[in-house]
């Protein structure tokens, strides 16, 4: 029985002899989508941060009024006996799901989801910051500690924290509004007790997630990952490696061997720790770090970059790729009627808040 690494099989995140999980510390990459994700995900924690600021029609653009059972959604209000009507459009966003998934597989969980947005773009920014690049956080982690270290850790998880507050009083602000946050944090904790301990478990649980359960969210707790196979086929456009151009393994300048060379950088740089050569994997979140790294090392070797792409698993194998197929068609549909009944359903509620303001006139 061959052993895994006399397979070829590299994985960074897997349980130690002892049973206890190994901390992922993904390394740095640079190429095209590296550069690119920053300023997705700058835009996209701007609009978090925005909307709240943002009035139409005298309220915020999502205001989730639960005291007064109101919710407010760019321009659009709705009482609590009007949201049987957000059925349909929670339907037509599941769709919308479905198809997106079906033609890109998981562009969401890589370049939207906000776990992805904030992990990345905030937190793991934080800790390259404080502790340096992956070969210095590792050897940060193994190391005794002294009072360089505790001053990093102590540094880093303050950070951390002050972080995971100010988006656990961002997310307050979507149901009571920004000036009641504001004023519940100049008023003493007992003036508003629910709404402290709302806070304070909230910061705890962020803190957690984002501080030492980061990858295991997606892979343990999303449903999405499990959920996708169910969504996507042979033709959905995926994270993959080129194993006829790739294989067999060897060093540059083997004699017969492809064009990867063994260097297991596409290892290093995920952050879920997983081998994107042993195929399609549901702890793939589709980051796109892999393709950088992979392209990175081609462009040394003056070999053709895309070893690792984006690529149906049918491309992968040499045949065309389908984009209009059954899966597409019925989902396409499914979104069409879910979008319509979801634009009827609001359409109503706009006639309804009309009717309501003439008639207070």
């Amino acid at each position: 029985m061959k052993s895994r690494a006399e397979k070829g099989l590299v994985r960074l995140n897997v349980l130690d002899e002892s049973g206890r999980r190994q901390y992922v510390c993904p390394a740095d990459v640079h190429g095209r989508f590296a550069r690119v994700r920053p300023w997705v995900f700058a835009a996209l924690i701007a609009l978090y941060l925005a909307l709240p600021w943002i009035k139409i029609g005298g309220y915020p653009a999502v205001f989730l009024d639960v005291a007064e059972r109101r919710f407010h959604l760019f321009g659009l209000t709705l009482a609590v006996q009007d949201l049987w009507l957000m059925f349909f459009v929670i339907t037509g966003l599941g769709f919308s799901l479905f198809f997106v998934t079906a033609l890109l597989g998981r562009i969401w969980c890589g370049w939207a989801c906000p776990h992805t947005v904030f992990l990345d773009h905030v937190f793991r920014r934080i800790e390259r910051l404080i502790d340096g690049d992956a070969v210095r956080r590792r050897a940060l982690d193994e190391a005794p500690m002294d009072a360089g270290k505790f001053l990093r850790r102590a540094l880093k998880h303050t950070l951390y924290v002050l972080a995971a507050a100010v988006i656990a009083h961002l997310f307050l602000a979507y149901f009571v509004s920004l000036p009641a946050v504001w004023r519940m944090v100049q008023d003493e904790p007992a003036a508003h007790w629910s709404a402290f301990v709302f806070m304070a478990v909230a910061t705890g649980a962020l803190y957690f997630n984002f501080a030492w359960f980061r990858e295991q969210m997606c892979i343990v707790i999303c449903p999405y990952g499990r959920i996708q196979s169910a969504l996507i086929d042979d033709h959905s456009l995926v994270i993959g490696y080129d194993t006829k151009r790739g294989e067999p393994r060897g060093k540059a300048g083997t004699a017969g061997a492809g064009d990867c060379i063994a260097c297991n950088r596409c290892v290093h740089v995920c952050p879920t720790g997983i081998d994107i050569r042993q195929g399609l994997q549901m702890e793939c979140v589709g980051c796109t770090a892999c393709i950088d790294a992979c392209d990175d090392v081609m462009t040394r070797l003056h070999r053709p970059r895309g070893l690792i792409r984006y690529d149906s698993q049918k491309a992968f194998t040499g045949h065309r790729t389908r984009w209009v197929r059954p899966r597409t068609i019925l989902y396409g549909v499914l979104l069409a009627v879910g979008a319509s009944v979801a634009v009827w359903a609001l359409s109503t509620v706009r006639r309804k808040n009309s009717a309501c303001c003439h008639s207070s006139r």
